[in-house]
């Protein structure tokens, strides 16, 4: 599905960002994952083995955010009763509010939309849940925990903490939901019904979710550099996971412009598809059939590939993930292929990060080189940009392929 100015009932209306709020194991807020990404550093942190579910010799460390102090975006007393996915959401997207400068009142003139991705659901509630059911019994399951231990929890705890009134969407699309929770919202808000909307992803690692990454061999091993993530690097071996939250505030560019907001970026627009050679638990090798998809898609709604000269990537350290990346990358660009960056070497796997590096590169942040690149492969004929100066960009192109094959592609554009 494409999300387009090709169809008519979507010219009505342009989209922009004017808020970020970010809560990531590199800090609080988007200057603080700025710092990160221009400094190629990226936070780690031991992973509890208490449970005893990690096999001997698997990784053990993951981009961690639960030591944030999140009481500025949401009172302590309340984030004692949700799970960390929604104590991550909904501190993001008071962050978000908070950097777009919008008046608490413009929440309840019209319907705001919430769209929120996650790979892993409130995987720590979810646990005690089916924990307390299987030792104790159905009769003694916690009510407490059965409300926080649904996929869309966190995206209902956003619209109750904002007042928010229309479509609530919980995405589950692996690596690619971030892009396409975007693009949910931004059809939300160019057909019409809703004004605003808040939109990105919220993820929770815990030990059994990591011990089961590292069990499918998902994860970095240790190394000379701890377990560094080396995106589109021939020596790579797999992902760092991370958690957090990444929620972007977005309007109709007129009511933006009416009420004076600085303006991030616009989401100018973006595509959908899917692999059908991909396995349920691993990618494919449909690169062609990818690629076609998105010069389709971008053909339709009347933008040029060579418009683009940024390309936010979502290579990850994955071997076959980077692979098809590199592929489909290849493909769209033949030997125009505009500068790459891959922020996942610092933000990790999950929780929106590349999402939020892509409204940084529209908004003018500096080009940033990639966090555990060091040898290219020449299999994958990418090599990630090395962190020179670049003109500022006027179009960046996010791109994310899911395991189990799923793909969305987004497209900002600068204000």
């Amino acid at each position: 599905m494409s999300e387009g100015t090709h169809d008519p009932s979507m010219r009505e209306a342009s989209v922009v960002v004017t808020g970020l709020g970010v809560v990531l194991a590199a800090g609080l807020g988007r200057d603080a994952l700025a710092r990160s990404l221009a400094a190629g550093s990226a936070k780690r942190s031991p992973v509890d083995l208490s449970a005893g579910y990690h096999a001997p010799g698997t990784p053990r460390e993951a981009a961690l955010a639960q030591d944030l102090d999140l009481s500025p975006w949401l009172p302590p007393a309340r984030a004692r009763r949700l799970s960390w996915p929604s104590r991550y959401a909904v501190a993001a997207a008071e962050m978000a509010l908070a950097d777009g400068a919008l008046p608490r009142a413009a929440l309840a003139v019209a319907p705001v939309a919430v769209t929120l991705a996650t790979a892993f659901g409130t995987a720590r509630y979810a646990e005690q849940l089916v924990r307390d059911i299987l030792l104790q019994g159905p009769e003694n399951a916690s009510p407490f925990f059965f409300s926080e231990s649904v996929a869309n929890a966190p995206a209902a705890q956003v619209a109750l903490a904002v007042g928010a009134r229309g479509a609530n969407v919980a995405v589950t699309q692996r690596e690619a939901g971030p892009l396409q929770a975007v693009l949910l919202a931004a059809r939300e808000l160019r057909r019409g019904r809703s004004r605003i909307a808040l939109a990105g992803a919220c993820e929770e690692i815990n030990p059994l979710v990591h011990a089961l990454l590292g069990r499918f061999r998902a994860l970095a091993p240790a190394g000379e550099h701890g377990e560094a993530a080396r995106p589109f690097d021939r020596r790579r071996g797999g992902i760092t996971a991370a958690e957090g939250a990444v929620v972007l505030l977005l309007e109709r560019e007129d009511d933006a412009r009416a009420r004076g907001a600085r303006i991030l970026a616009r989401v100018l627009g973006g595509e959908r598809g899917f692999d059908p050679t991909a396995t349920p638990y691993g990618w494919g090798h449909g690169a062609d059939v990818l690629a076609q998809r998105l010069a389709n898609g971008l053909r339709r709604q009347g933008i040029e590939a060579a418009s683009v000269d940024r390309v936010v990537s979502g290579a990850s350290g994955a071997l076959a993930g980077d692979r098809l990346e590199a592929g489909v990358l290849r493909r769209l660009f033949a030997d125009a292929l505009p500068p790459v960056l891959a922020p996942k070497g610092v933000t990790g796997e999950y929780a929106g990060g590349q999402l939020a590096a892509a409204v940084l590169a529209a908004a003018g942040e500096p080009a940033w080189r990639t966090a555990g690149f060091g040898e290219a492969d020449p299999a994958l004929g990418v090599v990630p940009h090395d962190g020179a100066p670049l003109p500022r960009a006027r179009r960046v192109l996010a791109s994310a392929l899911a395991a189990g094959g799923a793909a969305s592609w987004l497209l900002l554009e600068a204000a």
